[in-house]
């Protein structure tokens, strides 16, 4: 009997020593299951360019070919499924073309370093395409043009929902870092934008640039149609917490070419908030036709010396419009609070659109509220704010100190 009591217990303890193994063994097979579901390669021309992560997204698996870089990231992300691309920190790599993502696409370069071929964008959105839902976060991107890019190193034009956050990048001068034509629902955040090379004496080239899309302001769009370049401007343009410096820090542009024909045509909620913005040769910020917005919580400097005719280009704040307007700028709010803000001939300016004598203002600004600022102005304290004439259908002016810069 006492036997048969020591053979259960033997079954018993093989039975449990069995069982435990066999779970051990499951749960090895269903790691291993997991490690190759978030381990899956994606292949390109017969070469492994990036594995899913256990989010599903695409680690991408750098190459020292400039040519493969630049292919191998058009393959990940060209089409409009939803996906998020990340170049691996302190990867440092050359891409031999744009990027011309799809819509739907996250690129996240946070560590790394990218540098594009000369005289080539970084990223650049086809007008036709109508791309939405692109998002590049973080990363160092570069031109490898001597001095800089000439040209726009980031173009987003006929795009929306778009936002770059925490990018170190720049360009020349004379060029743009990032360029925003003709797009809606912008955010540009957390970023270092700034100018290299040499600056030219009258250089008037903004780092940051919201377009309007027209032949002569976008030839580059100009080339996929007609359709593309009728005067259309941006809206819900945001440039938040950045440091931006150029021969003119931030422009939000207008244009007289084609013998006037898109005067009119205006961009609507232009917000510039909690940026530092510092310009050698123009102004600190030139914010033309626009309806509605807030310039709010900024440094805005500009060391610009001009003192021909063009002086205006001196100003820090210089805020204008240019061609007849739809009734709805009359209506519209532009808040100019808690800023420090110094300019030459004056710190903030205010302009209509008049005739040629300047006799009558055909399109008035709206409501200007300049509250709660620190205006420098080099022309003295009595030239800190002005407006030409009654630009504005309303200019309230209150908490706001005054110096001689």
């Amino acid at each position: 009997m006492s036997e048969t009591k020591e053979f259960l217990k033997k079954r018993h303890r093989l039975a449990v020593i069995l069982f435990i193994l066999g779970c051990c063994l499951l749960v090895g097979v269903n790691a291993a299951q997991a490690q190759a579901a978030s381990d899956t390669p994606i292949y390109y021309q017969g070469r492994t360019i990036g594995y899913y992560n256990d989010a599903g997204q695409i680690e991408y698996v750098p190459s020292p070919d400039g040519n493969l870089n630049y292919k191998a990231l058009t393959y990940l992300i060209t089409g409009n499924k939803q996906k998020t691309i990340i170049i691996p920190s302190g990867a440092s790599i050359y891409i031999n073309g744009p990027l011309k993502p799809g819509s739907n696409t996250t690129i996240i370069a946070q560590g790394a370093t990218i540098t594009v071929k000369k005289k080539s964008n970084a990223i650049f959105t086809e007008p036709n395409r109508k791309i939405t839902n692109l998002s590049i976060i973080g990363g160092t991107w570069r031109s490898a043009d001597a001095g800089g890019r000439t040209g726009s190193l980031f173009v987003f034009a006929h795009a929306s929902n778009v936002m770059m956050d925490g990018v170190d990048c720049n360009a020349n001068y004379k060029g743009h870092t990032i360029e925003i034509i003709a797009c809606s629902n912008v955010t540009i955040q957390n970023c270092v934008v700034s100018a290299i090379g040499s600056c030219p004496a009258k250089c008037l080239e903004e780092q940051i640039q919201v377009d309007i899309a027209t032949k002569k302001t976008s030839p580059k769009i100009s080339s996929y149609g007609k359709k593309y370049v009728k005067g259309q401007t941006c809206k819900n343009i945001y440039i938040l917490n950045n440091q931006v410096s150029g021969a003119r820090a931030v422009g939000v542009n207008w244009t007289s070419s084609e013998k006037g024909k898109w005067r009119g045509k205006y961009h609507k909620n232009i917000v510039i908030s909690g940026n530092t913005l510092t310009s050698s040769t123009s102004e600190g910020l030139a914010y033309f036709n626009v309806i509605g917005g807030k310039i709010t919580n900024n440094t805005i400097i500009t060391y610009a010396k001009r003192k021909d005719s063009n002086s205006s280009y001196t100003i820090g704040v210089h805020v204008a419009v240019f061609g007849k307007a739809p009734k709805s700028l009359a209506k519209s709010k532009l808040e100019i609070s808690n800023n420090t803000i110094k300019g030459r001939r004056n710190g903030i300016y205010l302009k209509g659109y008049f005739n040629k004598k300047e006799t009558k203002c055909l399109a008035k600004l709206g409501k200007v509220y300049v509250k709660n600022n620190q205006i420098y102005c080099k022309k003295g304290k009595k030239n800190s704010v002005k407006q030409t004439k009654k630009s504005c259908k309303k200019l309230k002016k209150s908490g706001n100190k005054y110096y001689k810069w």
